[in-house]
């Protein structure tokens, strides 16, 4: 699969936009609501439920056929949503495994990233935790 300069750099423009963007938000609604542990990361879960509405206008327009620029739709997807927030590709994903019939799969992939997601973060906290001993 050939990529062009072009949308390696859309991607990396999105990206930078979208990292900003989330941390911005967060700060922002961390610091309006006073999110702090143990209680519910409101922040989090907002950037994630905007990451997947943004992601699914995108998709909604491209498949209408209103944006065509393929180094465009990735710079929007991969790198603007992604950088806002991977649950949007995560959602994407299912969305399509769905639409597509593939129901046991999509469960699936759900289970296992969200499982497997705390599973491997837990096993790299712990392994920092031990090197840095």
């Amino acid at each position: 699969m050939a990529i062009s300069l072009k949308t390696v750099l859309c991607i990396g423009c999105g990206c930078f936009i979208g990292g900003i963007l989330r941390y911005l938000t967060g700060l922002y609604i961390s610091s309006r609501w006073a999110v702090v542990p143990p209680h519910m990361p409101w922040h989090t879960l907002v950037i994630n439920f905007v990451g997947c509405l943004m992601m699914g206008v995108f998709c909604g327009l491209f498949h209408k056929g209103l944006v065509q620029n393929p180094s465009v739709q990735a710079g929007l997807t991969a790198g603007l949503c992604g950088g806002y927030s991977t649950l949007a590709a995560f959602a994407w994903e299912n969305a399509e495994l769905l639409r597509a019939g593939a129901h046991l799969t999509a469960a699936c992939y759900m289970v296992a990233t969200l499982v497997g997601g705390v599973l491997c973060f837990m096993l790299g906290y712990a392994a920092a935790q031990a090197v840095a001993r």
